[in-house]
């Protein structure tokens, strides 16, 4: 669903307010609801952002697979003490475009116009997130044809 027609839908609570998120970075709001149902653990993830997007940082870039993007990697944690959600971002406030855990057991992904997220994981990780109320998803399988949402035409 496109963000104008959300907003077009009487009674429909848009989150962060209503703003609507950038390109490449999704809301705070449903990377905080993700981090609580992949329940990470402590220590460090790891992350990488598009250059293009992370361009205040100076660390060096590798191209990422399947566009070859330039993309910058970093780590931290995405739990504090009291197990309270972490939102990684960059210095810019943007959610990085991927995020996985040290162990592979899930890995979240977009590319640099997406406003979905794609999350691989275990299938107890995947009904935590299919039951949350508070994320939109929906079960795909790696048979199933996603669309790279930078060729969708409206």
């Amino acid at each position: 669903m496109q963000w104008p027609e959300l907003e077009a839908v009487e009674g429909v609570v848009l989150p962060d307010g209503g703003v609507q998120p950038d390109m490449g970075s999704p809301a705070v709001s449903l990377a905080k609801q993700l981090i609580e149902a992949l329940r990470p653990g402590q220590g460090l993830h790891y992350f990488a952002s598009w250059a293009g997007y992370a361009g205040e940082i100076s660390e060096p870039y590798l191209p990422f697979p399947p566009y070859q993007r330039e993309m910058v990697l970093y780590s931290g944690p995405l739990i504090d003490d009291d197990q309270s959600p972490l939102v990684p971002n960059t210095a810019t406030g943007r959610v990085p475009m991927y995020w996985w855990s040290r162990d592979l057991r899930w890995l979240v992904g977009h590319d640099i116009y997406a406003r979905s997220l794609i999350v691989g994981c275990t299938r107890t990780a995947a009904r935590r997130i299919l039951e949350s109320e508070q994320l939109d998803a929906y079960p795909v399988r790696s048979s199933d044809s996603i669309l790279n949402e930078e060729f969708l035409q409206t």
